[in-house]
């Protein structure tokens, strides 16, 4: 996994435990914010959390980045 810093452009490539390790608090930010725009869909139709956990990280290069609010993005998986 290669992550970019927004501000200095710094690379830094890791694996994804590590990720989930150093990045838990961006993390969890990003799924709720994901969380939050789902659950206000008209056509909401998750049968609970672990399903929606699983779309956020279906996608996670994508989620990360957009709902995140980090200074680091996945550029590449």
């Amino acid at each position: 996994m290669i992550l970019k810093n927004k501000r200095t452009r710094e690379t830094l490539e890791i694996e994804f435990s590590e990720f989930r390790k150093k990045f838990a608090k961006e993390i969890q930010i990003a799924f709720e914010s994901f969380r939050k725009t789902e659950l206000n869909k008209p056509f909401y139709n998750y049968k609970d959390d672990n399903s929606m956990k699983f779309n956020f990280y279906f996608q996670l290069q994508w989620n990360f980045n957009h709902f995140g609010n980090s200074v680091w993005y996945i550029e590449r998986l």
